[in-house]
C-alpha cells in the first residue's frame, strides 16, 4: 500500500500547490470555497498552523521522497524570504499564533461544559495523541516517573486509549468529524508513526504501524479527487449542511495530510528506521539517530 499512500499524498500536495498565491510573498487561502468566493490572505497568513509557514515542513517531507521541482524550490525560497522579512516585527511567542479505564484520557473541557461537544476526544490538539508527546518530552528531559508511574508507560497508555476508542470511524455525529493534523486522522496517524519508530518492542511497533495504516486507509476513503489533486472536507454536525469547504493548511487541511501520507509511504518502503523530518511539534518523540534537519532547497536548518 505504500505506493498508494504516496500517490495520494502527492495528489493532495498538488492541490495545495495549486492554491498558493503571491502578494508581497506567497500566501495560502485557509479554505477553498466551492462557490467561487474570492479569498485573500488571512490575519495569520504566515503561521505554521494555517498559513504559508506550514508548507515548509511539507516541502521538507517531500524532499525525503524525491528532488524538489523548480516550482517547489521557488516556493521554499519565497517562504524563507517572506518569513525572514516579517519575523523582526512579530511579538507572538506561541508555536502556532486521564483518567479511568482503557488508556489515559483527559476531558475535553474542564469543568464539564454544556456545549454540544464530545466529553472526550482522541486527537492531537485535545486528546491523548497530543498528550502522549508530553510524556515523550518528559522522558527526554530525564523524568522517569510522574506520581510513581513511569512516563514511558503513561505514553503507552495514551496510545492504548486511541487504539481502543474506535478512531477513525465516525461512530456518531461529532465523534470524529475531522481528518486533519490538529483535530483528526492525520495527526493521530503521525503520532502513531512517531511511537512506532521510537518503540523497542517489535510486536508493539508493528501494531502501531498497522494502526497508522488504518488512519491512512480512512483518509484514502474520504478523499475528494479530481484533476486538481486530492482534498478533504471535514464535517461540523451542528451546522446545516454539515460539510465544510476543503482546507489547505498544515494543521487543518490537505498540506498536513499530504505530509503524513508521504511519511507513511517512506516508512513502509524503507522500514521503521526511515529518517524523520524535524518539526517544532514532535522532534523529541523519535530517536535522535533518526532525526534529520532539512538543509536543502533554500530552507535553512531550524526553519523546516
Amino acid at each position: 500500500m505504500n505506493e498508494a499512500y504516496g500517490e495520494l499524498g502527492e495528489a493532495a500536495w498538488a492541490w495545495v500547490l495549486g492554491q498558493v498565491r503571491g502578494d508581497e510573498g506567497p500566501w495560502l487561502p485557509e479554505v477553498v470555497s466551492g462557490d467561487g468566493s474570492p479569498a485573500g490572505p488571512g490575519a495569520d497568513r504566515d503561521s505554521v498552523y494555517a498559513g504559508i509557514g506550514g508548507l515548509a515542513p511539507v516541502l521538507a517531507e517531500i524532499s525525503q521522497c524525491r528532488a524538489l521541482t523548480g516550482a517547489e524550490q521557488a516556493l521554499a525560497a519565497g517562504i524563507v524570504a517572506r518569513l525572514g522579512a516579517v519575523v523582526p516585527g512579530r511579538a507572538e511567542p506561541s508555536l502556532y499564533d486521564g483518567l479511568d479505564e482503557d488508556g489515559f484520557i483527559v476531558p475535553h473541557t474542564l469543568p464539564y461544559s454544556t456545549r454540544d461537544v464530545e466529553p472526550v476526544t482522541y486527537n492531537w490538539c485535545h486528546g491523548p495523541a497530543g498528550t502522549s508527546q508530553l510524556f515523550a518530552a518528559l522522558a527526554l528531559a530525564g523524568v522517569d516517573k510522574i506520581d510513581g508511574m513511569p512516563v514511558t508507560w503513561l505514553r503507552q497508555r495514551c496510545l492504548d486509549a486511541i487504539l481502543a476508542s474506535g478512531v477513525p470511524t465516525r461512530l456518531r455525529p461529532g465523534f470524529w468529524d475531522n481528518d486533519g493534523r490538529c483535530c483528526g486522522t492525520a495527526g493521530v496517524g503521525d503520532v502513531l508513526l512517531d511511537a512506532a519508530q521510537d518503540c523497542g518492542d517489535p510486536a508493539r511497533a508493528a501494531r502501531l504501524l498497522q494502526e497508522a495504516c488504518t488512519m491512512a486507509d480512512a483518509l484514502a476513503g474520504r478523499a475528494i479527487r479530481d484533476q486538481a489533486g486530492a482534498r478533504w472536507r471535514f464535517t461540523e454536525h451542528r451546522q446545516d449542511p454539515p460539510l465544510l469547504p476543503p482546507g489547505t493548511s498544515w494543521m487543518q487541511g490537505a498540506a498536513g495530510i499530504a505530509a503524513f501520507l508521504l511519511r507513511l509511504a517512506r516508512v513502509l518502503r524503507t522500514g521503521l528506521t526511515a529518517p524523520v523530518v524535524d518539526r517544532p511539534d514532535q522532534w523529541w518523540a523519535v530517536p535522535a539517530r533518526l532525526r534529520t534537519v532539512h538543509t536543502g532547497s533554500q530552507i535553512p536548518p531550524g526553519q523546516a
